[in-house]
């Protein structure tokens, strides 16, 4: 695995060191944001400002993702991590300051500008310094780092953000210092091969509103990417599922069994709360341990194929956890629903990255983060409808939609792997 790191570009190896260190100090204060918000304001109002905060990032991540069509690549990342700076220097005053609410809140909303602009343009980085050879490995190693920065993250800030927050914040802010000086040191744009058959690039354009409806109208025409857009929002759904309508079912059915533990023989009694812990551990404790073999198994096969094998476990997987009633089943469940999502997630990238316009990498990478955002919408929604459908109907639901899901993104990828609509005028 590390002669295969070796050998991808440059810039791609220095934009997954920048995400996977971005993932960790992410984790370590992001996540408590709501815990806080509630506590010093209710609820209802922290829910209304989550809700905000999310709304930003998907307009500002709009704009980036057409903007770094327009100015490249790099340009977009460095000012996107001078705001993340800016954000987290923001946090350590507050945190200095001790007044926590409001002026956390403004500095949440500025580090969501700043991965507006940063996150759609390094996606695109990521397929312009890549080869469809070696995508699937490359996204194996970005999800193995995005899941490693969560596992230690999640600790450290659960230890500091409580009683050590300005110790935090100074960590966070020095580290955001590293990976800005980083990405402007040694990030580059790449010139793809579509480039150098296109000729000198063009003087860049001003990314204003008339050229990011240009951009966008490109993608909304082209259909092909919209339906697997589509089908991948219907299997995100069901891994939303986890912290929603799955949630519920596990604090009804599991609360009050126990597991006796290995090697100590303790038992360990069950809530939902445990429950779904001991599910969300053994599915990341698995990908960091597995992601290397499953990306040399995956190096050479063909993505499509084993992007549908993992759509295939990962629903199973899912709904026997909605199905059974014991914490080893459980257990079993998490081991088939982790493989399928490891098979599927780096093959999906690479299937997506292959259909997408070079000249439009960048809007096409926001649109395809829709993903994340209508997939916890519907899973929402299925939290919504417990009462009226029940566990049966969920359950019917999730086998829908793993289906449907499935059945959409094979069609979509079969009908071609690259976009070829014209450029819309501006």
């Amino acid at each position: 695995m590390i002669a295969a790191f070796r050998q991808l570009h440059p810039s791609v190896r220095i934009r997954l060191l920048t995400t996977f260190l971005s993932k960790v100090f992410g984790t370590t204060v992001v996540p408590f944001m709501g815990l806080m918000f509630a506590r010093e304001a209710g609820a209802l109002t922290a829910g209304a400002l989550l809700a905000a905060q999310f709304g930003l990032q998907f307009v500002v991540g709009l704009y980036g993702g057409a903007a770094s069509d327009t100015y490249g690549r790099r340009r977009m990342m460095v000012w996107g991590e001078a705001v993340k700076l800016l954000a987290f220097g923001l946090m350590l005053l507050a945190a200095l300051g001790g007044a926590l609410l409001w002026p956390m809140f403004a500095a949440l909303l500025v580090l969501s500008v700043g991965n507006g602009l940063t996150n759609p343009a390094g996606e695109a980085l990521l397929i312009d310094a890549s080869t469809p050879a070696d995508r699937a490995f490359m996204y194996s190693v970005n999800y193995w780092g995005n899941n490693l920065g969560y596992l230690v993250g999640a600790p450290l800030g659960a230890l500091l953000f409580t009683d050590h927050l300005g110790v935090l914040m100074g960590l966070l802010t020095g580290m955001a210092a590293v990976i800005l000086w980083v990405t402007a040191r040694f990030i580059r744009n790449v010139q793809t091969a579509d480039d150098q058959m296109a000729g000198p690039p063009a003087a860049p354009r001003p990314a204003g509103f008339r050229a990011l409806l240009a951009s966008y109208r490109q993608v909304a025409t082209h259909r092909t990417f919209l339906w697997f857009t589509a089908g991948g929002t219907l299997i995100l759904s069901i891994e939303y599922s986890r912290t929603t309508f799955l949630a519920v079912r596990l604090d009804r059915d599991l609360s009050g069994q126990t597991l006796t533990l290995p090697l100590s023989g303790l038992p360990l009694t069950f809530d939902g709360a445990r429950a779904l812990a001991l599910l969300s551990a053994e599915n990341t404790l698995l990908i960091v341990l597995s992601t290397a073999a499953v990306a040399r198994f995956l190096t050479g096969r063909d993505p499509r194929r084993w992007m549908l094998v993992g759509f295939a476990l990962f629903g199973a997987g899912y709904l026997a956890a909605m199905g059974l009633d014991t914490p080893l089943a459980l257990l079993g469940a998490g081991l088939v629903l982790t493989l399928g999502e490891l098979l599927y997630v780096p093959t999906r990238q690479a299937v997506q990255a292959d259909m997408i316009d070079p000249a439009r990498r960048g809007a096409y990478m926001a649109v395809g983060s829709l993903v994340f955002q209508f997939g916890k919408l519907l899973a929402a929604g299925g939290l919504m409808l417990w009462p009226l459908l029940g566990q049966g109907g969920l359950m019917a639901a999730m086998a829908l939609f793993t289906v449907a899901g499935s059945l959409i993104s094979w069609g979509a990828s079969a009908l071609g792997t690259r976009a070829a609509q014209p450029a819309a005028a501006d």
